[in-house]
């Protein structure tokens, strides 16, 4: 029977809503997992997950040495051919290994994978089954993982007993038909490698071991060394270099296949931190004109006491040039400096509160001078931020960093770059830092309030001088370099708390911009709900229509802590719960917006309408939305044990910000004593 991504996303629906099974939606096992998910209490909208254990983690990998030693090369090539996450599991599901293409991916290493945790999932799965599988998609049993597509293949004994697994997971688009087959390919790689013993260095002398896996994969690909000789290439690639077998491994230059306009060294710069494809011209057989070939990656995969190599993996052919063209190809856009809400719209707003952020935002953009972004979460921080880029004119590109996601360490060198052997454990070659990448452009700052005092003196230094020096270097490179930075943090008690330096403050907040919360603007809620529902529709491949009014008008009512973040969160949960935005009725909202609809639209309130003023309406409807926001605390207290650290995620804010909200809500938590006579940070009513 044929499964298909709207068959699962039709299936997963029911199943959440009704608790039915369609059973020619969904494959068997994913609706067994779906089950024992439902069963155990999973709750299909929880987004929280576990954090790194990190003693364990320790302890794992240094009983499994011998395993990683074996997984290593394979997991570092399939990394590299597939751009995706690769992990490794042992027999109780915990990850003591992960690979990522990304600077950043610290969710599931160092955890238990589990249903009665993350739900259905290629990694829960493959120790129930116990055997090869994929999930793809709306067959994940919980919303946040929607966006993955994973395949995961068993390591079993002789008597078919479960030890780990291999992981391969994409947390942005569907894995090739093919990824399964090499998932399984790449464990049986790796168990020749266990157990090769002296024979380890030998196998890994060429690329040759590596041939089993190119050869299942479908894309053109080479794999080259540092200079640019090729050392190996599967039959996809054939077209663009056909007689590459016919010299001695290692004698041929990608270069003989190339057009004139661009060389080995060019390829690599270009595809350096390139997140869309870079054309690539490749000669036509005899003739003098070019073919283009999209180069969709380009990684270096490194394995001890072997010689470095270069993955590159091509798309198929651009149509034909049929004359030669010499021109200097364009350079890539990176993902951050596209309009995150298409070519044209920076963002959505037709309040006087937002009309004044807009119209600020045009005085500054084409000044060179910092700028400070003030406001709650999910006021839309980042994207004003894109806007000012945007219209500023400067040609470089838009780069973001958020200083409150990093570890202090890795926020130095994520920042400063570093030269080779900076420290322990630094690349060879060293790494160029945020500053430097942004040279020409825009360096957003976000979640300022963050950055380490210490690491405050640094960045100050830079703004002054408009230089920067790479960790281990002495040599200090000349910027230019605009920076916006941002902060949901009250910045004037962090400068009386000492956390935040007031000359960096007085750097930074050249023009100061305090962000309206959406319940400050509720005008612009209907426009936002057809914005998201339009480009939603098309993101989840349903029908776009129209939210009904009484729907939007509920929206409306709501006091929305999360801001349009929040709002857009709720549209999306909308369309894939009920299939478009016509069928979005009072009854698909969540219940605590629903109820605090209902109540601002009762008898009663209808009636004071003709009795009270203006004023005294607003606070009547300020006070039913207060009850509404009481209820849904408790609620969520009630989901989440009370823990301070999940009610804050599921809402989008920090603890910080909850305490404060229940504070003016008037509930008041407690700190109670857990089994252990530790002191827990729970709530209590």
């Amino acid at each position: 029977m044929a499964y298909s991504d709207e068959h699962a996303l039709e299936a997963w629906k029911a199943f959440v809503s009704t608790n039915t099974i369609i059973e020619d939606k969904v494959r068997p096992e994913v609706a067994a997992s779906w089950l024992r998910c439902k069963a155990m209490g999973l709750d299909p909208w929880s987004s929280g997950f576990e954090k790194e254990n990190t003693s364990l983690l320790r302890e794992k990998r240094e009983r499994f040495k011998a395993s990683l030693r074996a997984t290593a090369p394979v997991m570092k090539f399939l990394m590299r051919l597939l751009g995706s996450n690769v992990s490794l599991m042992d027999g109780e599901n915990f990850v003591f290994e992960l690979m990522t293409p990304m600077v950043l991916y610290p969710r599931t290493y160092g955890t238990f994978m589990r249903e009665k945790d993350v739900g259905t999932g290629n990694a829960t799965l493959v120790a129930t089954e116990r055997k090869p599988v994929r999930v793809d998609g709306f067959e994940h049993y919980r919303a946040i993982a929607q966006s993955y597509s994973g395949v995961a293949a068993p390591y079993l004994d002789v008597d078919g007993r479960y030890y780990g697994s291999l992981n391969i997971n994409s947390p942005f688009r569907n894995l090739p038909p093919e990824a399964l087959d090499l998932c399984v390919e790449g464990v049986r790689l790796t168990q020749e490698l266990f157990v090769a013993g002296a024979r380890y260095s030998q196998l890994l002398a060429t690329v040759e071991f590596f041939k089993p896996l190119l050869s299942l994969y479908q894309a053109p690909t080479l794999l080259v060394d540092l200079e640019g000789r090729i050392l190996h290439a599967n039959a996809p690639m054939r077209p663009w270099c056909p007689d590459w077998d016919a010299y001695s491994y290692g004698a041929q230059s990608l270069g003989a296949y190339l057009g004139k306009s661009m060389t080995f060294r060019d390829v690599v710069r270009l595809s350096e931190g390139a997140t869309e494809p870079v054309g690539v011209p490749f000669k036509k057989g005899r003739s003098r004109a070019t073919v283009e070939v999209p180069l969709v990656r380009c990684g270096k995969v490194d394995i001890d006491g072997v010689e470095p190599f270069m993955v590159m993996v091509f798309e198929n052919e651009r149509p034909v040039e049929e004359a030669p063209v010499k021109r200097k190809p364009a350079k890539p856009r990176r993902d951050s400096e596209m309009m995150p809400t298409g070519a044209t719209v920076d963002y959505i707003g037709e309040t006087e509160e937002w009309k004044a952020i807009d119209a600020l935002v045009r005085k500054v953009a084409p000044i060179r001078t910092n700028v400070l972004l003030l406001g709650e979460t999910g006021t839309g921080k980042e994207v004003v931020a894109r806007a000012i880029h945007r219209r500023s004119g400067r040609k470089g590109p838009f780069v973001a960093v958020n200083c409150g996601a990093l570890p202090r360490d890795l926020l130095a060198t994520e920042l400063f770059g570093y030269e080779g052997g900076a420290f322990t454990g630094a690349r060879e070659d060293g790494a160029t830092g945020k500053f430097e990448f942004a040279d020409g452009g825009t360096l957003f700052l976000d979640e300022i309030g963050e950055m380490p005092v210490d690491m405050q003196v640094s960045l100050l230094r830079v703004l002054q001088e408009s230089s920067v020096t790479k960790l281990g270097s002495n040599t200090a490179k000349a910027l230019d370099l605009r920076v916006v930075a941002a902060t949901n943090q009250d910045i004037q008690r962090l400068i009386a708390q000492k956390q935040f330096r007031s000359d960096l403050y007085y750097r930074l907040a050249m023009v100061e911009m305090h962000l309206p919360q959406l319940r400050k603007r509720r005008d612009d809620i209907p426009l936002l709900v057809e914005y998201f529902n339009e480009q939603l529709s098309a993101q989840l491949n349903v029908p776009h229509t129209p939210f009904p009014e009484k729907t939007v008008q509920a929206l409306g009512s709501y006091s929305w802590p999360g801001n349009v973040r929040e709002l857009r969160n709720v549209v999306e949960r909308c369309l894939i719960m009920e299939g478009e935005g016509a069928r979005v009725q009072l009854s698909s909202l969540p219940f605590y917006i629903e109820n605090v609809a209902s109540s601002a639209s009762s008898g009663p309130m209808m009636s004071l309408e003709w009795s009270l003023g203006s004023e005294a309406l607003e606070q009547r409807a300020q006070a039913l939305r207060a009850e509404g926001e009481r209820r849904q605390l408790r609620q969520l207290t009630s989901e989440c044990d009370g823990d301070f650290g999940r009610i804050a995620e599921r809402l989008g804010v920090t603890a910080d910000e909850l305490r404060g909200r229940m504070g003016a809500l008037g509930l008041r938590p407690r700190i109670v004593l857990d089994d252990e006579d530790d002191i827990s940070d729970r709530v209590r009513w």
